[in-house]
């Protein structure tokens, strides 16, 4: 029987993992029996073959066998791989992209991945090899976190939010002197501008009850372990591309930036998926954008000095 997987390993891990399984042969991999190795639900199995084929199409093969469900990896090349070089050197920029949000070891992995995919199809015989050892893409950023040393916090996190889980944590918040402690149950990781945090909600101490729905930085976070406890609530709809950390409802302001950098900066870029933005024949732009954190946006608007007006809301 092989061995099996860390049953705490990323849902990122554990579909990197599955791809290098289904690309080493072409034989077929039932449902069931990848959801031993892996140790995770046959729904699990079914979503992360669903995300290999949203990437390789048809070349993902799936039947049933006896009322069993198998997947395979089918080409035309022998090695079945069923990726080009151009997916391979998507990966690669999606690497770039996340490394300063990822632990080193996790880094480390993802490199090595990459390199065993570029030196397994080089060696079928596929040409024009990508060098996906070096960045192509770069990031910059201004004070990055490194999130080596919070690698366990945030698989603690990833395995309780998985199987509904309850953790107390010792949480020290921004300016406080003292950590608290708090029973929490975490319900999705996030990440804004190279920041960790983790929704979920802050129960009472007999874990009964929510005491009220919070954002947590994954970085503050210095103590965890999990409980016994079993959450079965629901969280607030964590909606992305919206404009800051949801707090409360959706909100519509309307802001005005007077012509120049502040409204060529505001016009260039997309703030969330509800905006619209209308120039003015002055060359001013007034923003219309829905967020469900008003004060992260009542602080982005006064950074903007007296380049920035707020006409109201709704």
């Amino acid at each position: 029987m092989p061995s099996k997987y860390d049953q705490d390993s990323t849902p990122g891990v554990k579909l990197l993992r599955l791809f290098r399984k289904l690309l080493a042969d072409g034989r077929r991999h039932y449902q069931s029996d990848l959801a031993a190795e892996f140790q995770c639900s046959p729904q699990t199995i079914m979503r992360l073959t669903a995300e290999i084929e949203s990437v390789i199409g048809a070349n993902l093969e799936t039947g049933l066998d006896c009322r069993r469900r198998w997947y395979r990896i089918a080409s035309s090349h022998p090695n079945r791989l069923g990726l080009e070089y151009e997916e391979l050197r998507y990966l690669a920029v999606c690497r770039d992209l996340a490394m300063p949000a990822l632990p080193e070891p996790v880094r480390r992995r993802v490199d090595e991945t990459l390199l065993q995919l570029s030196l397994h199809m080089a060696e079928q015989g596929f040409s024009d090899q990508p060098d996906v050892r070096e960045p192509r893409f770069g990031f910059y950023s201004k004070g990055r976190i490194d999130y080596t040393p919070h690698q366990e916090t945030l698989e603690q996190l990833l395995s309780a939010i998985r199987n509904h889980g309850v953790c107390r944590l010792l949480y020290k918040a921004s300016g406080n002197k003292a950590s608290k402690e708090h029973l929490f149950a975490p319900g999705r990781l996030i990440s804004m501008n190279l920041t960790i945090y983790v929704l979920g909600a802050l129960l009472t101490e007999d874990g009964a009850e929510v005491r009220h729905y919070t954002h947590l930085a994954v970085h503050r976070i210095q103590e965890i372990f999990r409980t016994k406890l079993v959450y079965s609530g629901t969280f607030p709809d964590a909606e992305q591309g919206t404009f800051g950390l949801p707090w409360h409802e959706p909100r519509e302001f309307h802001i005005r930036f007077k012509a120049g950098r502040a409204a060529d900066y505001v016009r260039e870029r997309i703030w969330a998926d509800r905006q619209t933005i209308e120039t003015q024949p002055d060359g001013s732009v007034i923003l219309h954008i829905t967020t469900r954190s008003e004060p992260e946006l009542m602080a982005w608007v006064r950074s903007f000095g007296e380049e920035a007006c707020l006409l109201g809301r709704e």
